[in-house]
């Protein structure tokens, strides 16, 4: 009897390390996986987004413990594949641990729950000083009063005309005009181009969701799921906004994609506003060198007015980033972010993107261009024998950029499928197809479906 005891002993030892060998193996597993996060990013060919190459970059160098996978998706027909693969990974547990977020893939991980509260670590992170970040910007990541998305950086919706244009069409523009002050101004205008196929308003369609934002006015609430289509407000700005659309080239007479088409019209005068999707490190600072130059006439540049007002500006989110809740090292995962919100890699102006949440980041970038730019000579886009001397911001410019980086209202996350919804159920209204109740009790059960699956 003591002989089978002995014997089942160490049989005892053997079954037990043979059952707990997985569980130390996994732990192993996961220890080896929390040293390593998780990125997809749209990109060919092994190219991707330089601003968030910079961060891996900057993030490997301070971190090399932390090892970065990069999953790039071929985004060479858009971003279509990329948000597929985005969303369908996530939502099944499986996706990246830090999440690029554009409009097309936001508001659907908003209310996934499948994305990690930062509030918890921003407010024990000594070193995050709120004062230095465009706060306003900042909390349009907030969810159900949840931190999910960090915004990176944000536009504006804005025109772009001139003096001269103004004054021979005897039109009178003042920066605190109203939305409705703004639509009055442009009365005649807006008729003599209905009347005229070569004359417009704006040379490229103005995006809908862009000009609603611009208001200043919310009528989707996304965190109680529900709608204001019935407001006066809302029926106001949407009659203003078919005004723009019927005066402006429709997106089905826009051929291939230039980026400067608005500063051809100006420089043709066929057209009287610009909203050319000027990029803060790429032509922001240049554009007005190249009107004066160029056109030679006077660039005036303004954010669209608020509904109520026009001394303040409504931010429009660009880019942002998010932690997955699967994450294994969320304290990694955190410190990617910080990095990636710094002043030093949102100075850089090299590096494409908007208006930076980074207010040293936004000083910077107007002080480098002044101070480095200033009398360098620029080949000018498109126009392979123009060459202009960059020139000193004018004070209106400034003026300009101190508003639309210091006086945001409010800041909203655009979201692509619901500005296809708005422009697919309004524009039978805004052709006088339809009435305007029919096409927006469409609009509402298409949206309120939306954002209440």
């Amino acid at each position: 009897m003591k002989k089978k005891i002995i014997l089942f002993v160490p049989l005892l030892i053997i079954i037990s390390v043979i059952g707990i060998y997985p569980v130390i193996h996994r732990e192993n597993l996961d220890s080896n996986e929390s040293n390593t996060l998780k990125i997809y990013l749209p990109g060919q060919n092994g190219n991707y987004d330089k601003r968030l190459e910079a961060v891996i970059n900057e993030f490997e160098k301070k971190y090399p413990n932390i090892k970065i996978e990069k999953v790039i998706v071929d985004d060479s027909f858009g971003n279509a594949e990329y948000t597929k693969k985005l969303l369908t990974d996530t939502l099944a547990g499986d996706g990246p641990d830090i999440l690029d977020l554009d409009n097309m893939s936001t508001r659907k991980l908003e209310k996934s729950e499948m994305l990690m509260d930062l509030k918890p670590l921003i407010e024990k992170d000594k070193d995050f000083k709120k004062e230095d970040y465009n706060t306003k910007v900042i909390e349009a990541g907030l969810y159900n009063g949840k931190q999910l998305l960090m915004p990176l950086d944000y536009y504006v919706n804005q025109y772009i005309t001139t003096e001269q244009l103004l004054k021979k069409n005897n039109i009178n523009l003042q920066d605190n005009y109203s939305q409705k002050d703004f639509m009055k101004a442009l009365d005649v205008y807006i008729t003599s181009a209905n009347s005229d196929k070569n004359k417009f308003l704006f040379v490229t369609p103005m995006n809908i969701e862009d000009f609603l934002a611009s208001s200043g006015e919310e009528f989707i609430d996304y965190n109680n799921k529900k709608v204001y289509f019935d407001k006066p407000e809302f029926k106001e700005i949407i009659e203003n906004y078919k005004k723009i659309y019927n005066a402006s080239k429709k997106q089905s007479d826009i051929t291939g994609i230039s980026g400067i088409d608005g500063f051809e019209a100006l420089k043709n005068g066929n057209a009287l506003f610009s909203n050319d999707p000027i990029n803060i490190r790429d032509t922001f600072f240049v554009y007005e060198s190249m009107i004066n130059q160029v056109i030679g006439e006077t660039e005036i540049i303004n954010s669209m007015p608020t509904y109520k007002e026009g001394g303040k500006a409504t931010a429009i989110v660009g880019r942002s980033l998010a932690i997955s809740k699967n994450c294994k090292n969320k304290s990694a995962a955190y410190n990617f972010i910080k990095i990636a919100i710094s002043d030093d890699i949102q100075s850089s102006p090299n590096l494409p993107s908007f208006i930076p949440v980074n207010k040293k980041a936004v000083k910077n970038l107007k002080d480098h261009y002044m101070n480095n730019e200033v009398n360098s000579i620029l080949q000018v886009p498109f126009h392979k024998n123009t060459k202009i001397v960059k020139q000193p911001l004018s004070d209106n410019f400034q003026k300009y950029y101190g508003k639309i980086t210091n006086n945001i209202e409010n800041a909203v996350i655009p979201n692509s499928e619901v500005d296809q919804m708005m422009i697919e159920s309004l524009t039978p209204y805004f052709e006088d197809k339809s009435s305007y109740e029919t096409c927006v009790k469409t609009l509402e059960n298409k949206v309120k479906l939306y954002i209440n699956e």
